[in-house]
């Protein structure tokens, strides 16, 4: 029963994702066959009709899912619809402002559902509103340091409060406290890096040593095993860039000694305190007149050992990383030999194969030699392109993947087998095709081999290694525009992804179902920008897909009806939240509305101005293709002309006169607040963006797919409307002096 259950819910999920991704495709492909009211009428029917039918699924027993994914695709409709807006009357690509407002209704109904869908859309929206704010071109924006620090400081900060509102339960969800921890501790060694940030870097290590401490302490004192494996990683990373920047910055003789030397005692001291972890047991806490029960003891030897693992992990990989710089810079710069590369090679070959016999060795120190060596010896190989060593290296990792155990150590070397192969693939076949189509044939053998397997110490880290690779090689060959490659391989990659959800689902395998769910997800978001097939094109194949899922779905419910229902009752929070949920979508609609009838009012009054351009063609993240524009009186000598307070405030309008010989509207001087203007005279609205540049909210043109070289190539005016006001709307872009009438 539960097992039809979840198939009945993947089945939905699949589906309505794919109606979703149909539905931002075909609207992102701006089809000119289309006018402004039959894109507009679509999408509200879109809004009101998914609404409608979450209400109505809302009332029926057994629907919350049902409900709550009808809510969620409503909520989508109306991200699509602020985004055919801008589209339609040509306001900012990617605007910070689209995402804003979307992000609205998506925050209240995360509150409203506690659905997890919405609480990661909320999520990803805010980021991308945050970003487009501060960094309105994808990555241009503040320059100088301090202000790019600050604006990452506010994201880490942000991070770090949802966090702590997931960690006391506030939020209820999951993956927001792990993304927003992830995010943080990235953000804060991104921030530190002394190379990209060279004045302000060195400084920003405070705020990270400070935020592992309190991750580590936080994480040991909740007993959270998770968090604190986590913690260690981040450790580690931080350990390693830091080693990296202080040897770009300073390496030399005595440093790559004392590196070595440092290396040894730490590896030795953290044997040593491991060894005292192990044999660490603290008297029972007296609670009230009880000790701590049986249970509790084991619980807290079970937290023990995750504590070593941790450790383990963590001292394994700073120490394989440092131990790798240091030989290298031992044999370049400190012994200075003329054929570093085989001294390399031959000892990461010793150092290995030492290691897999001296099976008597520390743990630690074993593992941290034999992985060092192997990066050393393997990755010399493959620089040097020396196919015998790299051979060598391949049976050798084999033998210690056998050899060797720990599941996460197993994981590594079938790792460093496959990426062996892969250079070996490249080396040995010319085409990129065959190599990626040979590599996913291995990878799919070796996973299902492995499934035959007895031994879970084989069998186990064979497949959590091999099923992501195997999916990921496949992905990339999705990508490939040669026509036959492309339809089997985009063919199989839906079949193997889907067959794998449905499987993995039912029979709970939480690994292989993240795998694919995360594959899917990346499936529909990045063939937005595979250029192999138009938008149009993509629009109804996951159309298509979407409808024969869902009709699949309603027959396969249909036929286990009684053992799929979820339950009798209705959905009490959709009832609790009725008038709420209802009000949110009369405002979004209401909202829509007035952008609509404001840029349809000044399309209908506003005085028609031509202007001079140059034009390029990006494409904006779901409005589709669009130019790039920027006018001739984007860039003006102005400043010595405007008040100094006018400047500060970068806000600033412009008195524009025809040009008598070729009607296009020039500067003609910044206005002054109430001047009265010429009878040929027009008012523009803009605002700087550097020290000359202005920039009047009319600089995006949306346009069919696949015509931006056109545009680019033929574009040099456009017609605009402009409001008494000195409000804009681009109607238009003349492709020809010629066409001008």
């Amino acid at each position: 029963m539960k097992s039809k259950f979840v198939t009945i819910q993947l089945g939905y999920v699949l589906g309505a994702s794919a109606l979703l991704t149909a539905i931002v495709y075909f609207f992102a492909t701006n089809w000119e066959k289309l006018n402004r009211w039959e894109k507009f009428v679509p999408v509200f029917l879109l809004i009101l009709g998914f609404y409608g039918l979450s209400l109505w699924l809302s009332r029926k027993p057994g629907r919350h899912f049902l409900s709550r994914l009808s809510l969620f695709a409503s909520c989508v409709s109306f991200g699509v619809g602020v985004g055919l807006i801008g589209q339609t009357y040509n306001s900012h690509a990617d605007s910070y402002r689209l995402f804003a407002v979307w992000l609205i209704p998506a925050i209240l109904f995360s509150f409203l559902t506690r659905w997890q869908p919405f609480y990661i859309l909320s999520y990803v929206l805010g980021h991308i509103a945050y970003g487009l704010y501060f960094f309105p071109k994808w990555g241009s924006g503040a320059e100088d340091e301090m202000s790019q620090i600050a604006i990452l400081l506010g994201l880490v900060v942000i991070n770090g409060v949802l966090y702590v509102l997931t960690e006391r339960e506030a939020v209820h969800s999951l993956f927001l406290k792990w993304v927003s921890f992830q995010a943080a501790m990235a953000l804060l060694l991104f921030l530190s890096n002394s190379h990209i940030f060279e004045e302000n870097g060195i400084v920003m290590n405070v705020p990270l040593i400070a935020a592992l401490v309190l991750a580590v302490g936080y994480a040991h004192r909740t007993r959270n095993k998770m968090y604190l494996l986590f913690a260690g990683l981040w450790v580690s990373a931080a350990v390693t860039v830091k080693y990296i920047e202080v040897v770009i910055d300073h390496y030399n003789e005595l440093f790559f000694v004392v590196s070595l030397l440092f290396l040894i005692a730490f590896i030795a001291a953290n044997v040593k305190f491991m060894s005292y972890i192990r044999a660490w047991n603290p008297a029972p806490k007296q609670l009230g007149t009880e000790s701590l029960t049986e249970e509790a003891g084991k619980a807290h030897n079970d937290f023990t050992k995750w504590i070593v693992r941790v450790l383990t992990v963590t001292v394994i990989i700073i120490g394989s990383l440092l131990g790798s710089l240091t030989i290298i810079g031992i044999v370049t710069v400190v012994l200075g030999f003329e054929h570093p590369e085989k001294v390399l090679m031959g000892y990461g070959l010793l150092s290995v194969m030492a290691m897999i016999a001296a099976s008597k060795l520390n743990s630690l120190a074993r593992y941290t030699i034999l992985i060092s060596g192997l990066l050393l010896g393997a990755g010399t190989s493959v620089v040097m392109e020396n196919e015998t060593m790299m051979l060598v290296f391949l049976a050798v990792t084999i033998l210690a993947f056998v050899l060797m155990r720990g599941l996460l150590h197993r994981v590594f070397f079938f790792l460093a087998a496959i990426s062996m192969t892969a250079c070996l693939l490249v080396r040995w076949i010319d085409s990129e095709i065959m190599v990626l189509t040979v590599l996913a044939g291995v990878l799919a053998v070796l996973f299902a081999g492995s499934l035959a397997l007895k031994n879970d110490t084989l069998k186990l880290p064979i497949l959590y290694s091999s099923y992501p690779s195997f999916l990921m090689i496949l992905f990339s060959l999705t990508f490939i525009t040669e026509k036959a490659w492309y339809y089997i391989s985009n063919i199989l990659f839906f079949l193997i992804v889907v067959t794998a959800l449905v499987i993995s689902k039912q029979k709970l395998i939480k690994w292989m179902y993240a795998w694919s769910m995360g594959f899917w997800i990346a499936y529909l978001v990045y063939k937005y920008y595979d250029l192999a097939w138009k938008l149009l094109h993509k629009s109804v194949t996951f159309a298509i897909i979407g409808i024969v899922i869902l009709a699949f779905t309603v027959w396969y419910e249909n036929r286990h009806r009684q053992e799929a229902l979820e339950s009798n009752e209705t959905n009490a929070i959709f009832k609790m939240n009725r008038w709420i949920i209802a009000l949110l979508v009369l405002l979004q609609v209401l909202a829509m509305s007035m952008q609509i009838g404001k840029s349809e009012w000044l399309l209908a009054h506003g005085q028609l101005v031509k202007l001079k351009l140059e034009p390029l063609d990006p494409r904006s993240l779901i409005q589709g293709d669009y130019v790039r524009l920027r006018y001739s009186i984007s860039n003006l000598e102005i400043n010595q002309t405007m008040e100094p307070d006018t400047f500060s405030n970068k806000k600033l309008a412009v008195v524009l006169a025809p040009n008598k010989a070729t009607g296009v509207y020039d500067f003609k001087r910044v206005y002054r607040e109430d001047e009265v203007l010429a009878p040929n005279e027009v008012k523009l609205n803009g605002k700087l963006t550097g020290y000359d540049n202005v920039a009047y909210g009319i600089e995006t043109y949306f346009i069919p797919e696949g015509t931006g070289r056109i545009y680019e190539r033929d574009a040099k005016f456009a017609e605009v409307k402009v409001s008494a006001g000195g409000d804009a709307i681009l109607v238009r872009l003349l492709l020809a002096p010629s066409i001008v009438q």
